[in-house]
């Protein structure tokens, strides 16, 4: 499984973790469930990019356009308050995609949320104001229910 997509109910925290190659077509299924869950939109995030975890397969261009189909998924909602996604990157590999997509881009004006990225899920969790014993649980996946798994393989290039 490449993505993977869970939700703390107590803590109303998604938690998406990311593993091995990702595809863009994982990446616009995620975006595709969510347009039909905005409940699940509005909660704060952790998303988790495992160690073995790469976006090889996706350029830059194709990150902007998804960028601009989460916008439009964004715009019909209502937020008292900004939510808060946090990236944690375990991945060398991953880190210059992470980075491209979190930083440089006006996500508190165009989605009402505030983006990070973190070296470890203690520094994530801390962010995100979690105190010390619900950190744990969520490190130790305690609490979290299944709501998608996308794991598209990917094809053979034609010859």
């Amino acid at each position: 499984m490449s993505v993977e997509l869970r939700h703390n109910t107590a803590l109303e925290l998604n938690v998406v973790e990311y593993r091995g190659s990702v595809t863009l077509g994982e990446l616009k299924a995620v975006a595709s469930f969510l347009a039909t869950r905005p409940d699940v939109l509005r909660r704060d995030t952790l998303n988790i990019v495992a160690p073995d975890a790469d976006f090889g397969t996706v350029d830059f261009p194709a990150l902007d356009a998804l960028f601009a189909r989460y916008r439009q998924l964004y715009a019909p909602l209502s937020f008292q308050i900004f939510r808060r996604a946090s990236w944690v990157c375990l991945s060398d590999a991953a880190r210059r995609h992470i980075d491209y997509w979190v930083r440089g881009r006006d996500m508190r004006k165009t989605m009402s949320s505030t983006v990070s990225r973190f070296d470890s899920v203690a520094e994530a969790c801390e962010w995100l104001l979690l105190s010390d014993a619900e950190t744990a649980a969520v490190e130790r996946g305690e609490g979290l229910t299944d709501l998608a798994r996308f794991d598209i393989p990917h094809r053979a290039l034609a010859r």
